[in-house]
């Protein structure tokens, strides 16, 4: 109930998960629940899952906070600075892009080719070239990214 609650709160919607499942037992679901999540709700399943469905997946985040992106901008561009850069390829070009639309869930093959001009093919095609696939730049530069911040984040956190 609490991971639903928060995605309503975080895309001020009445999200509806496709399918809910859990683990527990029990005989039936109680009217609240299935009048809650919006959905039957199945009991003695072999794991947890909520599953929504794919256009919640592009449902804008309401309430941003400026200065956590920011800072999350500050930390990524940090940690790649030190990432060795390949001049006038079209790989250095996409590891610029993506610390700017990671923080919006935006580091998608479609916004990133749309940022160099170029239409997803053609990224596409120009990486292909270069020996490459987008979403191996795009795991790349998250574990990057995250074997910097992380850390970071850790160490300064409030005792």
């Amino acid at each position: 109930m609490t991971l639903v609650r928060i995605c309503r709160q975080v895309t001020d919607t009445r999200l509806a998960p496709r399918h809910l499942r859990i683990r527990h037992r029990r005989e039936e679901t109680p009217a609240e629940m299935t009048s809650f999540f919006g959905c039957d709700v199945e009991f003695g399943a072999a794991s947890d899952e909520i599953i929504f469905p794919a256009p919640v997946a592009s449902l804008p985040i309401v309430g941003s906070d400026n200065y956590l992106n920011d800072m999350l901008l500050r930390y990524a561009e940090e940690a790649l600075a030190d990432r060795p850069q390949e001049r006038a390829s079209i790989r250095s070009a996409v590891e610029r892009v993506l610390p700017q639309l990671l923080p919006h869930a935006k580091a998608s093959a479609s916004n990133v080719a749309q940022k160099l001009a170029f239409s997803r093919r053609t990224l596409s095609r120009k990486l292909h070239d270069e020996g490459v696939a987008f979403a191996e730049i795009l795991d790349e530069t998250r574990a990057a990214l995250a074997s910097v911040i992380l850390p970071s984040a850790i160490c300064r956190s409030p005792k």
